[in-house]
């Protein structure tokens, strides 16, 4: 049964994702500003689970390109497609989906789905944030991303038809230094049937039960590793305190390495660290980063490595992205496995060179579930 998400459940839902985000996927205060636009202005969001609408129903994937500090940036490409798709194709948009997880990354469809009152998606492409749009499960079951639409607050936007999703990257990133940050898109269009076989479902509810728990840590105190290991099946990679932050950068390898002190020793933690800068409409440099964690060690031994997902959280259950890390911050590093789809082989490909970005050019995937 559809289920309206009242003030409270899209708290928790943005301090989830935050935390399912993996080190990346934007702030959990940025994320927390698009909720309480929605609750001030008395908009309502709709949670849908994927089996329960139509197999032709027509779903979009609403975005922003850059930082998410604008909160409307997304509804002009939104309103955009809309429009392309009821006067070209004689079609209504039903439904909105997150493209991956963070606190960002869904706040934005959230926003999009309380404006536009069209019914959210309980999921989305990854099931964690990604540091390439090939590991979009959308992608992998080869849902084109055009047409698309791309515009600025302002309404000035353009429909894209493009042959591949590297077309897309490389004409958005252009128009996005041409609109100095300020767009939004809207893309994958897809039918009913073709969201059922690519979604990764039940994200949102997750990250809405997640939040809840962590809402449930800093309020009554509760220990967080034992009530995670208990009601979410996750593993705990390590407690202890942020020893070090350092990035690294040649010709082959870019990432960010933060190591965690333990009672076991070490953890390290590799992630994916990558930056585009461009200049903002009011003359001020600004840098996007990706920053997505890839790889956790204990000493010489691999704990986990991605798709499956290595989070952040304090001890007292704020959760954490790669930014909000401080040397001598006390955190717990939490393990989940990734969803089935993100550990095909075609996925598996494109993480192998992720591997390698981040200074593992040989390593294998195993599960989480066969290493600990």
């Amino acid at each position: 049964m559809p289920q309206e998400l009242h003030h409270k459940d899209l708290e928790d839902v943005i301090y989830g994702a935050t935390l399912l985000g993996a080190g990346g996927g934007g702030s959990t205060s940025i994320g927390l500003s698009f909720i309480s636009q929605i609750q001030k202005e008395g908009k309502s969001v709709v949670l849908v689970s994927p089996d329960e609408i139509k197999d032709d129903a027509l779903v979009v994937v609403p975005a922003i390109l850059g930082a998410p500090t604008t909160r409307n940036k997304h509804i002009p490409a939104l309103s955009l497609i809309k429009k392309y798709f009821e006067n070209v194709e004689k079609r209504t948009t039903d439904y909105v989906v997150p493209l991956e997880v963070g606190a960002g990354n869904f706040a934005v469809p959230i926003h999009a789905a309380a404006w536009s009152n069209i019914p959210l998606i309980d999921g989305d492409g990854a099931g964690r944030s990604i540091p390439s749009l090939k590991l979009v499960s959308f992608e992998m079951h080869d849902i084109p991303i055009s047409p698309m639409a791309i515009a600025k607050t302002d309404g000035n936007g353009a429909i894209l038809f493009v042959n591949n999703t590297e077309w897309a990257e490389k004409i958005c990133l252009q128009i996005l230094v041409a609109f100095k940050g300020n767009a939004g898109a809207t893309f994958y269009p897809m039918t009913g049937r073709q969201l059922k076989d690519s979604v990764i479902p039940g994200t949102v509810s997750l990250s809405m039960k997640i939040g809840s728990i962590l809402r449930k840590v800093r309020e009554e105190g509760a220990y967080l590793p034992d009530i995670f290991t208990e009601e979410l099946d996750a593993y705990v990679l390590g407690i202890g305190k942020v020893k070090s932050i350092e990035m690294r950068s040649s010709k082959s390898t870019s990432f960010q390495k933060t190591v965690v002190r333990t009672e076991r020793g070490n953890l390290e933690v590799y992630a994916t660290y990558g930056k585009v800068g461009f200049e903002t409409e009011e003359g001020e440099q600004e840098t996007l980063y990706t920053n997505e964690n890839i790889i956790a060690k204990l000493g010489e031994r691999i704990l986990t490595i991605a798709p499956d997902l290595i989070c952040w959280s304090t001890t007292d259950g704020k959760p954490l992205t790669n930014t909000d890390l401080k040397e001598g911050l006390d955190v717990v590093v939490l393990g989940f496995e990734a969803h089935e789809k993100l550990r095909s082989e075609k996925a598996l490909t494109e993480f192998r060179r992720i591997y390698k970005e981040v200074g593992f050019e040989h390593l294998e995937y195993t599960p989480i579930e066969e290493i600990i």
